[in-house]
């Protein structure tokens, strides 16, 4: 052990489901280290719309294949960026002092899954903020392998909010899609984490992007991210007609869904170019999707999922972030103790753009 570990650590837990006042800040146990443990004193740490369906509880019966069940009582955050405060004696990889960034999307290398090139699937591991204690704390004690190091030059706030949009629209994108340059792509769900990602990362793929956003407030700060075109849905046919105009009425050729909506997808679909590709990302209903097998034959569209990102596609993100080409705007930061603040916020403030951020220092 190269430095003093606190015993405790300020941290904001769950212990029940329930509205934003079931955060509850305070001083809880932080775990010792064992030897290939490493102690991160945390800069920033996200807050995502993810952490508030966790707080209020996921649906009964809700779980992915290869997790096991939501615990309580939990901490919450996904993603975190900090220094290393202290070292187990088998680390060889980081020393006290080092930037790093907390792994979103761990995987097991020697599953099945990550033989096939899927490693985001590995099953039996425990998600942080999901199965394992969260980032809403001022330290954090994982597994080395639990760290990536940062380059110096990164922002460790920027660090703090890349991993978990950007990784995972890379694959949408780069994956899933397979977005070339020249390629149309409809981004639904633009000013959120993702859509923020994806808009940036379709743009440097040489991409015309248009970003669909149910706010007139937002397109500015969306055409200042990259989209070339912004198309308010709070009008169905001036949004088809704009649609029309950029594609010479052909349709897009890809969609990036990170809202889930039946009759935003029966839009989207209607405006898919014969061929084209519609991934899904998220969802705001729980029923069928408006998307029949003739949708399927006539446009012979390829209809997609996505769970999560690879870890070439983490190793990328951060590439990207350290050569400058990739930014995150943040709509809001808040200290640690006003968590409940922070959801707040996240949950009544639709016209904000970009990520909300937890400061624990």
């Amino acid at each position: 052990m190269t430095s003093v570990v606190p015993r405790l650590t300020p941290a904001v837990r769950i212990f029940e489901h329930g509205d934003e006042s079931v955060l509850r800040y305070g001083e809880y146990p932080l775990d010792q280290p064992g030897p290939e443990d490493v102690v991160v004193q945390l800069a920033a740490a996200s807050v995502s719309r993810w952490d508030i369906k966790y707080r209020v509880g996921l649906p009964p019966g809700f779980r992915l294949p290869g997790r096991a069940a939501y615990p309580l009582p939990q901490q919450l955050g996904r993603e975190a960026a900090g220094r290393v405060l202290a070292v187990g004696e088998a680390v060889t990889r980081f020393r006290p002092g080092d930037p790093v960034v907390a792994v979103v999307h761990p995987e097991d290398p020697l599953s099945e899954e990550a033989a096939r090139g899927l490693g985001n699937l590995s099953p039996n591991i425990e998600m942080p903020g999901h199965q394992a204690l969260g980032s809403y704390a001022a330290y954090l004690t994982r597994h080395e392998s639990m760290w990536l190091p940062l380059d110096a030059s990164i922002d460790l706030e920027q660090a703090a909010v890349t991993l978990w949009s950007f990784a995972t629209s890379h694959r949408v994108v780069r994956d899933r899609l397979d977005v070339r340059s020249s390629d149309v792509i409809l981004v639904l769900g633009s000013s959120g984490g993702m859509g923020v990602a994806t808009v940036q990362l379709a743009a440097l793929a040489g991409a015309t992007v248009v970003a669909a956003t149910r706010s007139q407030a937002k397109a500015e700060g969306l055409r200042a991210l990259g989209a070339h075109e912004v198309v308010v849905l709070d009008d169905l046919d001036r949004a088809g007609a704009q649609l029309d105009a950029v594609t010479r009425g052909r349709g897009v050729d890809h969609v990036a869904d990170y809202v889930g909506d039946g009759e935003m997808t029966r839009f989207a679909v209607s405006h898919l170019r014969l061929g084209g590709r519609y991934c899904i990302a998220a969802g705001e209903t729980s029923g069928p999707l408006p998307i029949t097998p003739a949708d399927l034959i006539r446009m012979e569209m390829s209809l997609l999922g996505v769970r999560g990102a690879r870890r070439i596609d983490a190793v990328r993100a951060l590439d990207l972030l350290a050569q400058g080409r990739i930014h995150t705007p943040i709509a809001a930061r808040f200290p640690l103790a006003k968590a409940a603040e922070a959801h707040r916020f996240l949950e009544t403030n639709s016209d904000a753009v970009g990520r909300v951020v937890l400061l624990p220092q």
